[in-house]
């Protein structure tokens, strides 16, 4: 009979068998390990823990379900090894070429629509949309602009989205919402354009207090 263990995943409680305990725990050691001298370190291991749990939450059908060996296995092949991260062309390489299917022959994963809080007026809706459709959000926003004044109906329809329509919240949202895939690499890039952001931001404001003064 295998042990069952509790474990804890970006805030989600999971009940895991002790080889699939065992394989989690080496995969996010290396992890760390690959990511340990990187000032956004501890964001890029959230970001990967929550993708984790999203993968074991969209596995199991109950609360008390077992992960197993093969679930762990299937996560990591999604979210990739630290080795196919860019900048290691050697590991790399080797990873594409161990197995008959590769990422890279895969398709794109199909976008999901999500509010986007990085480019908003009000909640996102028009954000959002303006990514899932491909097309220029500021069309989205004169539609329900010409929608409000041609009769109000673009006022309601903005509420009922706004309230339907999950806001993209971590870094596999915002891949999920362009139709990127959700891998180590692609959350540690978007993760690391989101510091620059804030850094950013942070100069900015730190310069007009001093151009005030």
């Amino acid at each position: 009979m295998k042990k069952t263990l509790t474990v804890n995943i970006s805030g989600s409680v999971f009940h895991i068998d002790e080889d699939a305990y065992v394989r989690l725990r080496d995969y996010l050691a290396r992890l760390e390990l690959h990511f340990k001298n990187d000032p956004g370190c501890t964001d890029i291991l959230s970001g990967i823990e929550e993708r984790m749990a999203d993968i074991f939450r969209g596995k199991r059908e109950h609360e008390r379900q077992v992960v197993s060996l093969d679930d762990v296995k299937e996560a990591i092949n999604q979210l990739g090894e630290p080795a196919e991260i860019s900048g290691n062309d050697e590991g790399a390489s080797r990873s594409r070429t161990s197995g008959s299917n590769t990422m890279d022959e895969e398709p794109p994963p199909p976008k999901r629509l999500f509010r986007d809080p990085d480019n908003k007026y009000i909640g996102g809706v028009c954000g959002g949309l303006g990514t899932y459709f491909n097309v220029d959000p500021v069309w989205m926003r004169i539609i329900f602009l010409l929608m409000l004044f041609g009769g109000g109906f673009g006022l309601l329809l903005y509420i009922i989205l706004w309230i339907i329509i999950p806001k993209a919240r971590t870094a596999a949202d915002r891949l999920s919402m362009r139709g990127e895939r959700v891998n180590i690499s692609n959350i540690e890039k978007t993760i690391r354009e989101d510091l620059k952001d804030i850094k950013r931001n942070i100069e900015n404001l730190s310069r007009d207090r001093h151009d005030k003064k």
